[in-house]
């Protein structure tokens, strides 16, 4: 069973953007899904719509309020991978369905959206298809994956380096 219900989205000509489903549905009804973090960039790049936000502003408007299930708001978070990562998840056939303009100097700036609301079924998981005409490259879909590795693989060698070392103590002895 499906309810409708009003949520907020953020509608432009090609694409409507839901910040609580972390999901942009394109006008052919294919869906992306966000990660966090970019669902709440592009979440206060739209609240702020039409005005140039400077990037500590809009550092400390996504990434600093306090989240009931969040153990701490101290995180590092790159602005600029979540954008590239964004711009990334935005662009169809080389356009941009949301423009995210830079003003140099000042900070980043998006157009007025044509609609703030908008009637969807509820559904529980949105299943994410991907339009073959808007095909995105693998460098943005796994581009968290590639720190993670290196950084496991780094802990891999300093506990060989650190065992060897205790053998090595442990045999001149």
């Amino acid at each position: 069973m499906t309810t409708q219900t009003l949520l907020k989205c953020y509608s432009y000509d090609e694409i409507d953007f839901f910040p609580e489903k972390h999901l942009l549905i394109w006008k052919d009804h294919t869906q992306t899904l966000l990660t966090r973090e970019e669902s709440r960039l592009l979440e206060v790049l739209c609240l702020f719509a039409g005005e140039v936000i400077g990037a500590d502003s809009l550092y400390r408007k996504t990434f600093t309020s306090l989240d009931a299930f969040e153990e701490t708001s101290d995180h590092n978070y790159d602005l600029n991978l979540l954008l590239v990562s964004l711009t990334g998840k935005l662009q169809c056939n080389g356009v941009m369905a949301i423009p995210i303009h830079v003003v140099p100097h000042y900070g980043f700036r998006v157009p007025l959206p044509t609609k703030t609301s908008r009637r969807l079924p509820f559904t529980t998981r949105p299943r994410p298809t991907p339009s073959p005409s808007c095909k995105k490259p693998l460098l943005f879909e796994k581009t968290w994956f590639k720190p993670l590795v290196v950084d496991y693989i780094w802990i891999k060698v300093a506990i060989l380096l650190t065992l060897a070392t205790l053998i090595g103590l442990l045999l001149w002895n």
